[in-house]
């Protein structure tokens, strides 16, 4: 009994609070909030219109920017005749201006690398194009990997007439890579193009055009055309992709995609991964060494050197134009040593090791950039394609079989790949267990 009191006596010290009351309590509360809420909805719909409304203005200055863009390029004259007197010009070992006063800046607007190795017969065809150039405020690196000719000496004839020539040699042999890295480096000018050392720029104003467009547009990468030659003489060859299903300007995620695909009906085939023909602004092109890192500089990396430079690109910048001008004179003489060598027994002069550099290009994609089962994808086909050309192989060490197991070992690990696919890469690995 005592029990029920107290508990009683605790029910009585509880006041009744009536429904009525709580109502009324919220309807105060929630008058007393209805200003705020009002505030912030109208200050959320006031945000919707000013990012539509800079949108727009972005987007008609984008068209208005593009316009002036293709405006400007229409009015280049670089049609083929052009393009013949100004490389006979450089082929003539000539400087257009006499006496011209060539200055070192501390703050060159393009910086042009060219990769040299045993070229001292050649260097000065392209060496005249860039100093030809109608802009003067470049800086011209040359990375000589160790030539066993004189082309140092000749280079240091050259630096004597123009300050703006630098000169880094490495005392043996890196690779071309890392001859590139080493450029990239040491470039200090807003924007970077890469020039081989049996190359050429095609005419007197391209890069005075490129930084033109690449300023004007706030792009991170302008892409140029490219003509082969052989012997002095054009071959069909020429990298346009403007013409091949590609906007003029591709924004991410769309750029990594195309480009990935080699052989997707929307590609634009292997030649994309080359990383010369392209005009790079600075502060992405060193972004790019450091994202690939110094594991991909090694020495048996002969060949696919491009493909990791240039995808690491698509994979970082965010703009990319693509301009029809004729740019870029690719030589095809067999005479000039356009890939240093390696001088051991891994890496020598022979096509099939060259194929082996794609499997450490696969390692990288896989590693870096194939986080999903469309790029895992892509990297699957490129390795099918690829297959066939490893039939003959060269002479392996553990290095190289590291890096195909690895490649090996994790695709059989992707949920993309049916058994079928899966059964072809089991096989692959057994194959080169074999070897």
């Amino acid at each position: 009994m005592r029990k029920k009191k107290k508990i009683i006596k605790g029910r009585k010290k509880h006041k009744f609070k009536s429904p009525m009351n709580s109502i009324k309590k919220f309807e105060i509360e929630y008058i007393t909030k209805l200003p705020i809420i009002l505030f912030l909805f109208i200050l959320y719909l006031l945000n919707i219109y000013i990012i539509g409304k800079n949108n727009r203005n972005l987007e008609e200055y984008q068209a208005s920017v593009l316009q002036e863009i293709k405006s400007y390029e229409n009015n280049i004259n670089s049609d083929m005749e052009t393009l013949y007197e100004f490389r006979k010009i450089n082929c003539d070992n000539k400087l257009i201006e006499e006496n011209p006063k060539f200055e070192k800046s501390k703050n060159p607007d393009v910086s042009v690398i060219m990769i040299i190795y045993n070229q001292a017969h050649c260097i000065y065809k392209g060496l005249r194009s860039v100093q030809n150039q109608s802009l003067k405020n470049i800086e011209i690196i040359l990375v000589d990997g160790c030539s066993q000719d004189n082309t140092t000496e000749v280079i240091k004839e050259y630096q004597k007439e123009d300050p703006r020539i630098i000169l880094i040699s490495h005392d043996t042999n890196k690779g071309m890579l890392n001859a590139r890295v080493d450029g990239v480096r040491e470039a200090k000018g807003k924007y970077i193009t890469i020039l081989d050392g049996d190359d050429a720029l095609s005419h007197k104003g391209i890069l005075e055009h490129l930084f033109y467009i690449a300023q004007k547009g706030k792009f991170d990468v302008v892409e140029f055309k490219a003509k082969g030659f052989s012997n002095g003489r054009p071959v069909n060859y020429v990298y346009d992709y403007s013409n091949r299903n590609a906007s003029h300007i591709i924004y991410q995620p769309e750029l990594q995609t195309k480009f990935l695909d080699q052989y997707g009906p929307n590609s634009y085939g292997l030649f994309n991964r080359v990383i010369w023909g392209k005009f790079i602004e600075n502060k992405l092109f060193k972004k790019v060494i450091k994202f690939i890192g110094p594991e991909y500089t090694d020495d048996f990396i002969n060949d696919a050197d491009d493909s990791l430079l240039a995808l690491s690109v698509f994979h970082l910048a965010k703009s990319y134009y693509i301009t029809n001008e004729m740019g870029y004179y690719c030589s095809y003489d067999e005479k000039n040593n356009r890939f240093p060598k390696l001088e051991n027994k891994i890496c020598k002069a022979n096509n099939k090791i060259k194929n082996l550099g794609y499997y450490k290009f696969f390692k990288f994609v896989i590693d870096k950039i194939s986080d999903n089962d469309k790029k895992r994808s892509m990297v699957f086909n490129d390795l099918v394609k690829l297959t066939p050309h490893l039939e003959n192989k060269p002479d392996f060490d553990d290095r190289h079989y590291k890096v195909i197991s690895h490649v090996h070992d994790k695709m059989l690990k992707w949920d993309c790949l049916n058994k079928e696919q899966k059964d072809y890469i089991i096989k692959l690995k057994e194959q080169f267990k074999k070897q």
